[in-house]
């Protein structure tokens, strides 16, 4: 998606998306109604734009790496665990 192609009135609706796209990522509630960009010049909106969109993506990526590296270690913990009961059901027979 081009930004630069967007009206300003999208661009604002995409911007208000976004943010609620990112504080829900974040665990917050999500904005009430649309934001008054009245004193935003083109240029502020499209970088606010992008700085969200390339905020939404970092978070996105972390997340995938968190799990990446968290569920293997969960799994060895659940394994470690099945193992001592194991071993300790074969000791008490």
């Amino acid at each position: 998606m081009k930004i630069e192609k967007l009206s300003r009135k999208e661009k604002e609706n995409l911007y208000d998306k976004k943010m609620d796209e990112l504080q829900t990522i974040w665990g917050n509630p999500p904005d009430q109604g649309p934001g008054d960009f009245s004193d935003w010049t083109d240029e502020q909106l499209e970088k606010g734009l992008k700085d969200t969109i390339g905020q939404i993506r970092f978070e996105k990526s972390l997340s995938f790496i968190k799990k990446l590296v968290l569920y293997p270690i969960y799994a060895l913990i659940v394994l470690g665990v099945i193992g001592l009961l194991i071993f300790g059901i074969k000791q008490l027979f």
